[in-house]
């Protein structure tokens, strides 16, 4: 009887550590910024939120984490992500809770010129990619009404891609915007 009830308790041991295994491999192998969002005055719950969020970008656009909120798409672009419970991204890089400067939107900045930017809600709200550089990248599982902010060099116009590749839209010169855009049947973006 002995025997038997330290077999079980060996096998549960054993299965305990196999699961341990699994659940470690499973991991992200990027850096996690909780510790540095949470110094930055988010609740350990808003920090542990935004870092999943942060990880679903990653699988999906690739990229590098760089900051609580910031993911650096290869130096072409970068994704801003909104603490969760809020609206307008921000700057975590300090205990600030101002609006992070927005590259395109004319709110109480001047807009930067050389900027395309997406948002993923509505009246340039939500994550943003700020793009700069010419490129194309993978949008981000947003399939919803999202908005755009074209305030590149004269000239310059962003094209949206479906799919397969297929041409989907072609947006005016600077400036020009859209503050209630479906993202649904966008897989890309070129944003020059």
């Amino acid at each position: 009887m002995a025997g038997t009830r330290l077999a079980a308790v060996l096998a549960a041991t054993v299965l305990s550590l196999l699961g341990g295994a699994v659940s470690a491999a499973a991991a992200p192998t990027h850096p996690d910024f909780r510790a540095d969002a949470v110094a930055a005055g988010l609740t350990a719950d808003q920090a542990a939120a935004l870092q999943a969020k942060a990880d679903s970008y990653l699988a999906t656009t690739g990229g590098k984490q760089i900051a609580p909120n910031k993911i650096d798409l290869d130096g072409n672009a970068t994704v801003v992500l909104t603490v969760p419970g809020e609206s307008k991204v921000r700057n975590l890089k300090t205990t600030n809770t101002a609006a992070d400067w927005d590259p395109c939107f004319y709110g109480e900045q001047h807009a930067k010129d050389g900027y395309f930017c997406a948002y993923s809600q509505e009246w340039y709200m939500g994550d943003v990619i700020e793009a700069y550089n010419c490129a194309s990248y993978s949008l981000p599982n947003w399939t919803g009404t999202g908005s755009w902010i074209n305030q590149q060099t004269s000239g310059t116009r962003a094209r949206f891609y479906g799919k397969t590749g297929n041409l989907l839209f072609t947006t005016p010169v600077p400036d020009s915007f859209d503050e209630s855009y479906y993202w649904g049947p966008v897989w890309s973006i070129r944003n020059c």
